[in-house]
């Protein structure tokens, strides 16, 4: 890799570890991903008072990329050094096997393309969504869902108080502890573009519209994030029901 591509590469990465959401270990940290069209997206580390569902920097990019479709990752430069075990989730993760080029960065060939714009994630909407189109949404956005394992498809949609939109789907993975949900894929997407007021959020499971409800881990995150924000979860045929994300975990942990 280039060296000027690459202090390039790591001034972006850098800059968007302020994105971090760290309260509780004060160690912000990011991860940019390049595609192969020269196009990048970072994703960054969340804390949540529950820490085993910390959502990793390097977790947070690859379910964003995924859940927009965009598996062509060639390289990935991290805010500091790569860990081990981030270099062990990539051998199951689509991404795939990455060579060590430097460092901070792990690509699949020396070779990588100039870094052109940020891989935008959001969609703008000028008018307010209805729930209806919300729903519309996130039913579309599972079919970038990675579930070998389950085969139960889950989309969300996160919306801002600005009407812009970010998609999440599960994303699989060999070792189910490195696993998001579609919430939380759709947190991470939003927190990595530096949104921190959240208002909406819109959840389909097509293979089970009636019954299914966000997990206990999800809701914890959830709680933590976005407290206020009123989540509809598609009920198929039925009308969407909507909560509160406060009023889906009583007693939610806190620190």
């Amino acid at each position: 890799m280039e060296k000027s591509i690459a202090n390039r590469l790591r001034r972006r990465v850098r800059a968007a570890a302020l994105r971090s959401r760290v309260p509780y270990s004060d160690h912000p940290r990011a991860a940019l991903a390049l595609m192969s069209d020269g196009r990048w997206m970072c994703g960054v580390r969340i804390e949540n008072a529950s820490y085993p569902l910390v959502i990793p920097a390097l977790s947070a990019v690859l379910a964003s990329a995924n859940s927009i479709g965009r598996q062509d990752i060639t390289a990935l430069v991290f805010s500091d050094s790569v860990k081990l075990e981030e270099k062990t989730m990539l051998q199951q993760s689509f991404a795939g096997p990455m060579e060590q080029l430097a460092d901070d960065i792990l690509g699949h060939s020396g070779s990588i393309n100039e870094p052109g714009d940020e891989l935008i994630t959001g969609r703008h909407f000028p008018d307010e969504l209805d729930t209806a189109t919300g729903i519309r949404l996130a039913r579309k956005a599972t079919q970038h869902a990675y579930t070998p394992e389950s085969d139960f498809p889950v989309g969300a949609l996160v919306v801002t108080r600005d009407q812009t939109c970010y998609q999440g789907v599960n994303v699989e993975h060999g070792d189910w502890t490195q696993m998001l949900c579609a919430e939380r894929a759709a947190i991470a997407a939003a927190v990595g573009a530096g949104e921190t007021n959240i208002q909406y959020i819109y959840v389909s499971c097509p293979k089970a519209p009636a019954t299914a409800t966000p997990c206990g881990a999800c809701r914890q995150v959830l709680c933590e994030i976005a407290p206020e924000a009123i989540l509809c979860m598609d009920r198929g045929e039925q009308t969407a029901e909507c909560f509160r994300t406060s009023e889906l975990l009583p007693m939610a942990f806190s620190l």
